[in-house]
């Protein structure tokens, strides 16, 4: 594993990700902001992995001013043209929840290259503002690459996450039109109030991610398909120990790693937990090709 800090001053972050999204298989990005200008810097690489076969996934705030409407367009669109490209929006707008993560996760057989700290997807982000971001390098199965991956998940399947469609599109465009020409005044618009309660209402209507065996990565990859049919304790799951460390012998805890995935598998709703250790698996799984 190698880890470098990219500033956008001594190395922009747009030259340090571009090269490894073009050779890409997977790439999924978390991001609170994205702007028409930042996803067209990378629009052709995202465009070159699903040409290959590649899968491409976006998990995107709303915020009514920086997440540009055109781009958000811009996403459906190719999610549109391209089956194994999706993104979700996360649909909370108010002050309660600030959706403020910036993951970007980038992955090919050989090399995972995840990113996080402070660059969203925008032309600031990528190469003109002074920002303080992680780059990681490292092999597919070294452990951090599987907690990233969980990390992204709990992302992914937060309550909040929406498949958006044009109607939920064209709301929140109209409520960024009317914030961008009134600004600090606009929530006392009463038309503006009316767009956000039928946008609200339209949110709660949408259909959010559903768990598939492409989401599972690592440990919880691992874990999941040792899981039985039915019923199952905790401890049935400890006779694996051995065999879970010999694909993470750095690990030395590995029956706490075993609980922990565990629970992350029932925030991921593909188990429930019955007892303080007793579980029962989710009949249906949809499988789908496994990253």
């Amino acid at each position: 594993m190698r880890i470098e800090l990219v500033d956008n001053i001594s190395r922009k972050l747009l030259h340090a990700i571009l090269p490894a999204i073009e050779q890409s298989e997977e790439c999924r990005i978390a991001v609170a902001f994205v702007s028409v200008e930042g996803l067209s810097l990378l629009e052709p690489a995202f465009r070159g992995c699903l040409e290959k076969g590649g899968y491409v996934e976006f998990l995107v705030g709303l915020d009514l001013s920086v997440t540009d409407p055109h781009a958000l367009w811009t996403l459906h669109q190719m999610s549109q043209s391209a089956p194994n490209m999706t993104y979700y929006c996360f649909s909370q707008l108010g002050p309660l929840a600030v959706y403020h993560p910036k993951l970007y996760i980038v992955k090919r057989s050989d090399v995972a290259t995840i990113v996080v700290g402070s660059s969203n997807l925008t032309a600031g982000g990528l190469k003109e503002n002074v920002e303080v971001n992680a780059l990681i390098r490292a092999e597919p199965h070294e452990e951090v690459v599987s907690d990233t991956y969980a990390t992204y998940n709990a992302l992914k399947f937060h309550p909040r996450r929406v498949e958006p469609d044009q109607e939920f599109l064209s709301l929140y465009e109209e409520m960024h039109s009317l914030r961008t020409r009134h600004e600090g005044a606009v929530e006392k618009d009463s038309h503006f109030r009316q767009l956000k309660s039928r946008f609200q209402e339209k949110a709660a209507s949408l259909r959010h991610p559903v768990p598939t065996t492409r989401d599972l990565f690592g440990w919880q990859k691992l874990v999941f398909a040792r899981l039985p049919e039915g019923q199952f304790s905790t401890r049935d799951i400890y006779q694996f120990e051995e065999e879970f460390r010999r694909y993470y012998p750095e690990n030395r805890h590995i029956r706490a790693k075993i609980r922990q995935i565990l629970q992350q598998l029932r925030d991921l709703q593909m188990i429930k937990h019955v007892t303080r250790e007793t579980w029962i698996r989710e009949a249906e799984i949809h499988e789908t090709g496994v990253g």
